[in-house]
C-alpha cells in the first residue's frame, strides 16, 4: 500500500473508532526572545499570506488572511530562505481536531495550536525555539501563561514542548467512534481549569 493509501486507510480507521489522551501543558509567559545563528523567529502579517500558503501549505492565502485577527496570530521560524516552522496562537478559542471541539485559554492566557515543522528539520530544536519565542512575545503583550496541547503518544512533540519549559497541567481521554467523540473528565493537577477550557462544538 502506498503512502496515500495508508493515509486514507488511517483516516478511515480513525473515523470508525480510536482512542487516546490529549495532554495540556502550560508555562508562564515571558523570557527573552531566543536567538540562534541562521534562524529568525517572527510574527507573520497579511503581507506573508502567499509565502505561508506556498511554504507551509496548510492554508490558502485567503484562508490565512481570514484567520489573522487581533486575538489570533501566526509565528514562524525562518532560515532566511524557507519557513521551517509555523505555530498559531490565540487568546480566544481554537478548534482542536483530537477532541472535535474547542479549547479556550483562561482570560489573560494564550493557546498554541496547529504547530508544523518541516520533516527535514526535525530534531534540530526548531519547535522549542519557536515556543520560547512565543512565550517571550506573549509576555511582552501581558499574557500571563501559554498553553499547548499534544496527544500523549506523540513523544517527539512532547519532548520538544517540555524542553521549552512547559509542564503537564491536565489530560483528557477521548474515544472516537463513527464520527462522534466521547470525552472523559479532565484529570491532573489543573483538572478543574481544564473543565472550563474545553467546549464541544
Amino acid at each position: 500500500m502506498g503512502e496515500a493509501g495508508e493515509a486514507v486507510w488511517g483516516a478511515a480507521r480513525e473515523a470508525v473508532g480510536s482512542e487516546g489522551r490529549l495532554l495540556l501543558l502550560v508555562r508562564d509567559a515571558g523570557g527573552a526572545v531566543p536567538v540562534r545563528d541562521g534562524l529568525s523567529f517572527r510574527e507573520l502579517s497579511a503581507a506573508d499570506a502567499r509565502r505561508y500558503a506556498g511554504e507551509i501549505g496548510t492554508d490558502s492565502p485567503s484562508t490565512f488572511l481570514r484567520r489573522l485577527s487581533a486575538w489570533t496570530h501566526c509565528f514562524v521560524v525562518d532560515d532566511g530562505s524557507t519557513l521551517l516552522h509555523a505555530s498559531w496562537v490565540t487568546t480566544a478559542r481554537a478548534w482542536t481536531s483530537e477532541i472535535r471541539g474547542y479549547i479556550s485559554p483562561p482570560v489573560g492566557d494564550a493557546y498554541v495550536y496547529e504547530s508544523f515543522t518541516r520533516s527535514e528539520t526535525r530534531g534540530r530544536g526548531i519547535y522549542p525555539f519557536a515556543l520560547s519565542g512565543i512565550c517571550a512575545v506573549m509576555g511582552q503583550q501581558r499574557v500571563a501563561r501559554v498553553w499547548v496541547g499534544v496527544e500523549s503518544d506523540n513523544t517527539p512533540s512532547l519532548k520538544a514542548i517540555t524542553k521549552a519549559g512547559f509542564q503537564e497541567a491536565f489530560e483528557v481521554s477521548f474515544h472516537r467512534s463513527f464520527g462522534r467523540v466521547r470525552l472523559q473528565e479532565p484529570t491532573g493537577r489543573l483538572a478543574e481549569q481544564g473543565r472550563t477550557m474545553i467546549a464541544r462544538a
